[in-house]
């Protein structure tokens, strides 16, 4: 991390690129990796406790979508040890040594329609990789995402407003108004800190636990 003034990313290539360098690179190498495993500990506790507040219960089902080599999924699972747990990545190789593990299936944030998975999920996760998308592609994503939330989702989003440090896009990422209007528009409501919640939920969150700018009375 960047710390408070900046932000963590990394960059989501074609699937045939994501093999074990790209992830020794940014995910072990100690002079490339965005988080340190202690980071991302930390970033797993938030999110289920977030997803509690919000629910008013343990979280029992995660999607987690660009899943990678699973790495939120033993934190995770520390955490809620029956949890059911489904990632989702277009990379072979962390479907191949990690999949049967950690239960990641191939796939993508456009292919989740074909994937036959469960609607419902407590948590949805999308982390590291929205920022990639082009319009098209993250209209159709959050889209994907939120016919699959029946809870809170946590969809790390960085923008061309923010300072970033790490593999990053080349002049794909929108600005922060770009993407909450979209997000508004695709039905999401935000929470802040990456939570959102379906516009259909709001009722369920106070009123200002709901993000300044992203009530959908504003638009």
């Amino acid at each position: 991390m960047s710390g408070r003034a900046g932000a963590s990313a990394t960059r989501r290539r074609r699937p045939e690129t994501f093999d074990k360098a790209y992830f020794d690179k940014w995910y072990r190498d100690p002079g490339h990796r965005v988080r340190t495993a202690a980071e991302r500990a930390r970033q797993v506790r938030f999110v289920v406790a977030a997803a509690e507040q919000f629910l008013e219960r343990p979280i029992t089902s995660v999607l987690d979508v660009g899943a990678g080599e699973g790495h939120w999924e033993p934190v995770l699972r520390s955490l809620r040890p029956r949890v059911r747990y489904v990632g989702v990545d277009p990379s072979e190789h962390a479907v191949r040594r990690f999949g049967p593990r950690r239960g990641i299936r191939l796939g993508s944030i456009e292919t989740l329609g074909d994937l036959a998975l469960p609607v419902d999920f407590d948590l949805v996760l999308c982390v590291g990789m929205l920022y990639y998308l082009t319009p098209a592609q993250f209209r159709r994503g959050i889209r994907a995402l939120h016919a699959h939330c029946s809870g809170m989702a946590y969809l790390e989003l960085f923008t061309a407003d923010d300072e970033l440090e790490g593999d990053l896009p080349v002049g794909t990422a929108r600005s922060a108004a770009w993407y909450r209007r979209e997000m508004a528009r695709g039905g999401w409501v935000g929470l802040g800190m990456h939570c959102w919640i379906r516009a259909a939920d709001r009722a369920g969150a106070a009123a200002m636990e709901l993000a300044h700018g992203m009530r959908t009375d504003d638009h």
